[in-house]
């Protein structure tokens, strides 16, 4: 399995958000968190049997599954982050960790403003769940997207070079979790280099269906259904 800017994995292995029991008397009851619904549309297989598609965070080393959404017709599914879930990931340190040494590290000509800012990053990924078990492997993988949900610790904008020199990355995150949705635009007047923002949408905009493409290269295809951009 193949994950643009992060670590390929074979195995996806499902890990709790660990909750701390308290023998002490209770304090006040925290208040509510209502989930996040996404829509996801994708390239409807012949067969959607056990289709499903998987919400996933890297924790320190060990990759967990955060949430499973299931169809809602041929080629459409949806998924629901809870927010206990996703107030567990913005506070675990293996996840939320800062943008400098993570996200860009390995790139070149790096700006943050501010260098202070972390983030933790939920990916999506739709995969056939042939064993039933929850846990996608690169076999079962279908289709994945570069757009994430994204925790940023504070509001911040960076811009970074490409390993390879080809294409240059500008992006701003809101403080909190936000969807932030990758574009790549390629200029006529510079071949064979692109333009890559990665933007945090507003709260609003979080309904708006992503679309799931084949793997597709993070820095230089903008992944759409029926083919590239």
């Amino acid at each position: 399995m193949k994950f643009a800017q992060r670590p390929s994995l074979t195995l996806l292995a499902v890990g709790g958000l660990g909750v701390s029991l308290l023998t002490a008397c209770p304090g006040p009851t925290p208040p509510y968190q209502p989930p996040v619904q996404l829509n996801f549309q994708f390239p409807a297989p012949t067969d959607m049997t056990d289709v499903r598609v998987a919400a996933i965070a890297y924790l320190g080393g060990a990759v967990n599954v955060v949430g499973l959404g299931y169809p809602t017709g041929p080629g459409t599914a949806t998924l629901s982050l809870w927010g206990d879930g996703l107030k567990a990931l913005a506070a675990d340190p293996r996840c939320t960790t800062p943008f400098l040494t993570g996200e860009a590290a390995g790139k070149s000509e790096v700006t943050v403003t501010p260098p202070t800012a972390k983030t933790c990053n939920v990916y999506f990924l739709v995969f056939r769940d042939a064993n039933r078990d929850g846990r996608p492997t690169a076999e079962e993988e279908l289709y994945n997207t570069h757009d994430l949900y994204s925790f940023a610790s504070e509001a911040f904008g960076y811009r970074f070079v490409s390993p390879d020199g080809r294409s240059t990355e500008t992006g701003t995150r809101a403080a909190g979790w936000s969807l932030v949705r990758h574009l790549v635009l390629q200029p006529s007047a510079t071949p064979d280099r692109y333009l890559v923002t990665m933007n945090s949408v507003p709260q609003a905009d979080e309904a708006l269906t992503i679309r799931m493409h084949e793997p597709t290269d993070y820095f230089t295809s903008q992944g759409l259904q029926g083919g590239r951009k």
